[in-house]
């Protein structure tokens, strides 16, 4: 059976002739725009745990508010960025808060900005990320791969289902060795892993369930094993 990335071109034309294009986390492209490194990492982290609409409307008040600087951000005292939100009609839980604030604490720590950005190996953020409380794994590659533009693959559970089911992944990979055969498809091009991320979530949600895999409505059925789908431990 082929490895994960001898089927690239036929995984990634599958997604992409069954979904189209898909947006990320903060509504575009992987690291582009004319934003700085740390909006950039403000519309993803937003992104990933608020409705889309709230995550709008939040970076919004927070670039009205001049909190888009990861020093302001951090140094704000909580009750005022509450009062920056209330009048702004948007309510965030401390779940979303507290890490975007941590990171924002950290950017300001690194002195972020997009040449020290550009020095930084992908390594050395994820792992520095890894170690902010609130963030976990799939955080720091997401922030990675769709605010900074890095060949980074943030695992979640619909992937690890898609790619255990197709006899891609081992059922006892760790996190790591998951995202290390996801990259393996596109290990120089973080707009490829980027639409893979979103493709293989959207399979995962609709097709590939935790509880039973309904390949018949699966755009990536032809590429099954021979016996079909592989248990999931």
């Amino acid at each position: 059976m082929p490895r994960l990335d001898e089927s690239r071109a036929s995984l990634l034309d599958a997604l992409a002739g069954h979904y189209g294009p898909l947006s990320p986390p903060g509504g575009g492209p992987p690291g582009s725009g004319d934003a700085a490194p740390f909006e950039w990492i403000a519309s993803v982290a937003l992104g990933l745990v608020a409705d889309p609409r709230i995550a709008s409307a939040a970076l919004a008040a927070l670039r009205e508010a001049g909190l888009l600087e990861p020093g302001a951000l951090a140094a704000i005292d909580p009750l005022e960025l509450d009062d920056i939100f209330r009048q702004a009609r948007v309510r965030l839980t401390a779940r979303v808060l507290q890490p975007l604030r941590k990171i924002a604490r950290w950017a300001s720590d690194q002195a972020f900005d997009a040449e020290s950005v550009r020095l930084m190996s992908t390594e050395t953020i994820r792992e520095s990320l890894r170690g902010l409380n609130g963030v976990g794994p799939a955080t720091a590659d997401s922030l990675l791969l769709f605010a900074l533009g890095r060949a980074a693959y943030p695992v979640d559970r619909p992937t690890y289902r898609v790619l255990v089911r197709h006899g891609w992944l081992d059922p006892s990979a760790d996190y790591d060795e998951a995202r290390s055969v996801a990259e393996s498809i596109a290990p120089d091009d973080p707009g490829a892993l980027a639409q893979l991320s979103l493709g293989l979530e959207k399979v995962g949600r609709d097709a590939c369930k935790p509880a039973v895999a309904r390949c018949e409505r699966c755009p990536l059925r032809h590429l099954l094993p021979e016996g079909g789908p592989i248990e999931v431990g």
